[in-house]
């Protein structure tokens, strides 16, 4: 399946899509430990997954939200929130290794 990359997600509907994925039987495997101080201040991670696939979102608070997930799961977000998705350059999620290069600042979550 063809993943994208999709940018400049605005804040409130990032964390809206963090909300609606947990709603939705997506399971949080990974995200930036809450310990960390500028966990949703100044940077942010998630990963989920459900049926093989996987969806990984990053935020920043200078230039939003990414998130990185198949065309059709990202069709069905837009849907959802009613909003046109964009595929800007990434700041964050064209790195294959994020979560591994960020081991010591990421939460895995076992389960």
């Amino acid at each position: 399946m063809e993943t994208k990359i999709a940018t400049n997600i605005d804040t409130d509907i990032f964390y809206a899509v963090v909300k609606f994925l947990r709603e939705n039987v997506w399971k949080l495997t990974a995200e930036y430990d809450e310990k960390i101080f500028d966990k949703g201040i100044d940077f942010d991670l998630y990963r989920f997954e459900k049926d093989n696939e996987t969806v990984l979102m990053a935020w920043n608070n200078w230039f939003e939200g990414e998130i990185k997930a198949t065309a059709k799961t990202l069709d069905q977000i837009a849907e959802h929130f009613k909003l046109t998705l964009t595929y800007g350059a990434p700041e964050y999620l064209h790195k294959p290794n994020i979560i591994s290069d960020m081991k010591t600042l990421i939460k895995i979550k076992k389960n």
